[in-house]
């Protein structure tokens, strides 16, 4: 496949975890609270990617898998596009895809978490009409015992 979005394949898991790994400890590990990084190898995400709800939507650009999202329910999970897929609009297209898949699901409120600190995307997700509902703290998932981490509680309602 040359370029687009699609749902992912079984047999695509492993390599958007190991994607998933990569642009995390980029984007998200200087953020998290000390021991949380260390805890999340490459293993921890291809298992987490495995255990979605829902198949993740896969970006490609020119036969490379560059971007992914998840969600479940209403609420957009996971956005991630690597430094080489970045101002192709994969990550536009990606968040464009995953409202349409939460508003046809039902809900005409999708929601996402955004860690404090992570200006880039939120400033992102402002310009595709998202906005800041509150300050939450949220129990980042480790291989042990739960860490709180300071997210933004961000929402769009959907008019499809």
């Amino acid at each position: 496949m040359n370029g687009g979005l699609r749902a992912a394949g079984r047999d695509e898991l492993e390599e958007i975890g190991r994607l998933y790994h990569a642009v995390w400890q980029e984007t998200q590990a200087p953020l998290q609270p000390p021991g949380v990084a260390a805890d999340r190898d490459e293993a921890f995400f291809i298992e987490r990617v495995r255990r979605f709800p829902v198949p993740p939507l896969a970006a490609y650009f020119e036969g490379r898998l560059l971007g992914f999202a998840a969600w479940a329910e209403n609420t957009l999970g996971q956005l991630y596009v690597a430094p080489e897929g970045r101002k192709l609009g994969l990550g536009r297209a990606l968040l464009l895809a995953s409202e349409h898949a939460i508003w046809a699901s039902g809900f005409d409120r999708a929601r996402l978490l955004c860690l404090v600190g992570n200006s880039n995307a939120r400033a992102f997700y402002e310009r595709c009409g998202w906005r800041l509902e509150t300050d939450i703290v949220e129990e980042a998932e480790t291989r042990g015992e739960p860490v709180p981490v300071a997210c933004w509680e961000m929402v769009k309602d959907l008019k499809m």
